[in-house]
């Protein structure tokens, strides 16, 4: 868990040293739509997380975001997440943003039980709804990408976990 947040972090000074020196803009604007994949840590079963996230502006302060995302096997464990999150943009600066995240969540997790007599692998799942809350970062690299880091809390009666990824959009 901690290689995982030393690498967060690491990216994050990157970013931020990289926000010095762009010429892109963070404003968001309405219409404004990106598309792009993400990767990331979960902390229910300590493994990793991939997948692609989209988001629409609403105006320059509101835009939904979903994503869908694997988590992979680890502890017997890996799960589908489907998320619905809205984001609330803040420029820091000319380059960057900052957004608190708040939203809702899908995720069906599955439980593997390997059997010791006839090695088969038998799956049992927990799907569930729940409730996100978090923040994140992002930099405007150029007019048409972007990239951020996450952070956010899944709040699920059986499975709650927190998520940690980085992102890299497509704008248009």
């Amino acid at each position: 868990m901690t290689q995982a947040i030393n690498s967060i972090v690491r990216i994050a000074v990157v970013l931020l040293l990289m926000t010095v020196s762009l010429g892109a803009s963070a404003q968001v604007e309405r219409g404004q739509k990106s598309f792009g994949p993400r990767v990331g840590y979960i902390t229910r079963n300590n493994s990793a997380l991939v997948g692609l996230n989209f988001d629409y502006a609403f105006s320059s302060h509101v835009r939904i975001a979903p994503t869908i995302g694997l988590v992979f096997r680890n502890e017997d464990r890996d799960a589908l997440l489907i998320d619905i999150d809205v984001h609330f943009p803040i420029a820091t600066s000319a380059k960057a943003a900052f957004y608190p995240i708040a939203g809702a969540a899908f995720n069906s997790w599955a439980l593997h039980n390997v059997s010791d007599d006839s090695h088969d692998d038998v799956i049992s799942r927990k799907n569930g709804f729940g409730l996100n809350a978090g923040a994140g970062w992002e930099i405007r690299l150029s007019k048409a990408l972007r990239l951020g880091i996450e952070a956010k809390y899944t709040l699920l009666r059986h499975n709650p976990s927190g998520n940690f990824a980085a992102r890299i959009a497509y704008v248009f």
